[in-house]
């Protein structure tokens, strides 16, 4: 298990209690997984600021309040990369200039409690999840919250009920979910810390859906407490999962084999580790620039933190989750955590 080194860690300046819910870097981004170079940080908090850091951690301006019990932070995917965007309960969707740190654009949800939010400015395409606010019928654009589904939309579909185009069942209230890039098929991590793998639905009827590849509680097996999300090394795949009784977190790459579908497995052997991590708080969110070989986590102790490889080490955890030629060979030297 290859260790990390923490070159440098910075105190966000955040009242007393509070933690950071999400780091992104704000360079522009020429397709889902790759970015340039990062010379700025954004962070999003628990007393609703939005907070910027240099690539050294050094601050680079705050927005307070930037949205009433704030959720979101994404890049806007303006083509000169200068916006970012937050949203919150408060129903307000905020894009602001990363330079002069001010608002540039609000839009009003017509329900309140954003959760989730995707933008493209470059398509004038912005997607909210919102949670309901209600126990009753009343049914939500985009239901994410407890109900354990992940929906997924053609958005080419002017009409709603035409627009839904698969629903998925992860079992239990869904914390993260996405697609395994390049490719479509779906992952789903719940706040049980369970882990599964979908495939998108075929456009054609008489084909048969590949059977979902279901890992249930990830912990014993991964020896973690608590998964973070999945978090991707240039092109590669990995969970990110702590022990904060350890002050632990590793990266641990995913693979995916040739097998059957959907043959996703977790290379334990080429976990990368971050020793110390944010002490017994939780660490809630984490982004790697290839460029420099940095990963930059945030915690629930309310600070940044930047780690590099150690001199005997490197970052590479493989390339990518498609490439299984050379593991398959090695498969019987590894130890790989199976599914249940």
């Amino acid at each position: 298990m290859a260790p990390l080194r923490q070159i440098s860690s910075a105190d966000a300046g955040l009242p007393a209690g509070s933690y950071i819910y999400k780091i992104i870097s704000t360079a522009s981004r020429q397709d889902p997984l790759t970015y340039s170079l990062t010379d700025q940080l954004a962070c999003i908090s628990s007393d609703d600021s939005l907070r910027f850091h240099s690539a050294d951690l050094q601050p680079d301006g705050v927005i307070a309040n930037a949205n009433e019990n704030i959720t979101c932070l994404e890049r806007a995917n303006d083509a000169p990369s200068n916006v970012v965007a937050t949203a919150g309960r408060d129903g307000l969707i905020r894009f602001w200039d990363k330079r002069s740190k001010q608002k540039v654009l609000e839009i009003q949800s017509p329900h309140k409690l954003v959760s989730a939010l995707v933008c493209d400015a470059e398509k004038n395409f912005v997607a909210a999840g919102i949670e309901n606010p209600e126990d009753g019928p009343t049914s939500s654009p985009v239901y994410i919250c407890t109900d354990g589904l992940i929906n997924i939309f053609d958005t080419s579909q002017a009409d709603e009920d035409d627009a839904l185009y698969q629903v998925v069942n992860h079992g239990s209230a869904i914390a993260h979910a996405g697609f395994m890039y390049p490719g479509t098929d779906i992952y789903s991590i719940g706040t049980d810390e369970t882990v599964s793998f979908f495939a998108l639905q075929s456009q054609k009827e008489e084909e048969e859906e590949p059977t979902p590849k279901v890992w249930g509680d990830v912990r014993e097996g991964l020896g973690c407490e608590y998964v973070v999300d999945l978090a991707w090394v240039g092109q590669q795949a990995c969970v990110a999962a702590g022990k904060h009784s350890e002050n632990l977190l590793n990266l641990i790459p995913i693979d995916k084999g040739t097998n059957e579908p959907l043959d996703y497995s977790f290379d334990l052997d080429k976990s990368i580790s971050f020793p110390g991590a944010h002490g017994e708080e939780i660490v809630r969110d984490l982004f790697t620039d290839t460029h420099t070989n940095t990963t930059y986590t945030c915690g629930e102790d309310g600070h940044i933190r930047a780690w590099k490889p150690s001199e005997e080490s490197t970052m590479d955890v493989g390339e990518g989750a498609g490439s299984a030629k050379k593991r398959r060979k090695d498969k019987k030297e590894k130890a790989r955590f199976k599914p249940y």
